[in-house]
């Protein structure tokens, strides 16, 4: 385990600064919005008139439950997409770097299990940004929780269930996308995850001309990619003055279970782990069997 803890260390050493932009990204966003709300505000001689009677819509219990759940969810789409980007970054030059920096054969030569080399990079790749995610994910649901709680009313529960599903949300994706581009990582040297996108994309339209051509039926890999990677939730809500109305047939709660059936109680989520398990173990077989000038 020692070992395995030391690997970690090099490995977030020599990554750290990709870890570390989505922070940086996401606090020069918000600083750019703070300053733009205070432009605002002075600029106005009353402040900001939203032109909404705070008080009249955080009266119905429907609304600040709805308020406190999709705000908290919807916040946090900025930095979710920027783990994302930064998931694919890390894990398409996992298995490279090394070779790159003329690591490899030093790595190679000492007692530790190529297992062991892998799942760190591995570790450190996703689950790093998870770590990051969620660290981004906390500072804002304080600040923006704040500020509900100063305009309306604040509940605890709904605001940190939308937190925490847009955490898992955005876990699922960056795991299977980045065990994809683990896995692409292994087999090729530079730009691993378009190369491998390229390969995929072009087997997938083949198999199109093929099947409308011989009138076969081959499987078309990208859809299956996509249906693998489906987090759709299955319904649809509209924020504004008829949000109440919105939800007049189904109450928040039952919403919120609806999601959490969705995104995590179903068999679909456990193909995703098996997936990402498969393809983690295949990248290790092939980075094994690599020849090292």
């Amino acid at each position: 385990m020692n070992k395995f803890l030391t690997l970690m260390k090099k490995d977030y050493y020599i990554n750290r600064k990709n870890l570390f932009m989505p922070i940086w990204i996401t606090a020069g966003y918000y600083v750019l919005v703070i300053i733009g709300i205070l432009i605002a505000y002075f600029r106005s001689r009353h402040g900001l008139e939203l032109g909404i009677d705070m008080s009249e819509m955080f009266s119905e219990p429907t609304v600040v439950y709805t308020v406190n759940y999709v705000a908290n969810a919807v916040v946090l789409s900025l930095p979710s997409f920027l783990c994302i980007i930064f998931t694919i970054i890390l894990t398409q030059s996992a298995l490279n770097e090394d070779i790159r920096r003329n690591y490899e054969l030093f790595h190679r030569s000492q007692p530790v299990s190529i297992w062991y080399r892998t799942l760190s990079k591995y570790v450190v790749g996703i689950g790093g940004l998870w770590v990051v995610f969620l660290a981004i994910g906390l500072v804002t649901f304080v600040g923006l929780n704040i500020v509900i709680a100063i305009v309306g009313k604040f509940h605890f529960g709904v605001a940190f269930t939308g937190l925490l599903q847009t955490f898992i949300v955005t876990a699922k994706v960056t795991l299977l996308l980045g065990s994809l581009c683990f896995f692409c990582s292994a087999i090729f040297k530079d730009k691993a995850f378009l190369q491998g996108l390229s390969i995929l994309i072009g087997v997938h339209f083949l198999f199109m001309v093929l099947n409308g051509i011989l009138g076969w039926n081959l499987p078309l890999p990208l859809s299956y990619l996509i249906k693998l990677f489906n987090l759709s939730s299955g319904f649809k809500f509209t924020l504004g003055a008829d949000m109440e109305s919105s939800f007049a047939h189904e109450q928040i709660f039952d919403i919120i279970q609806d999601r959490w059936n969705h995104i995590l109680f179903n068999w679909k989520s456990l193909l995703q782990v098996v997936v990402s398990g498969v393809l983690f173990a295949a990248a290790t077989f092939i980075y094994k069997l690599k020849e090292i000038k």
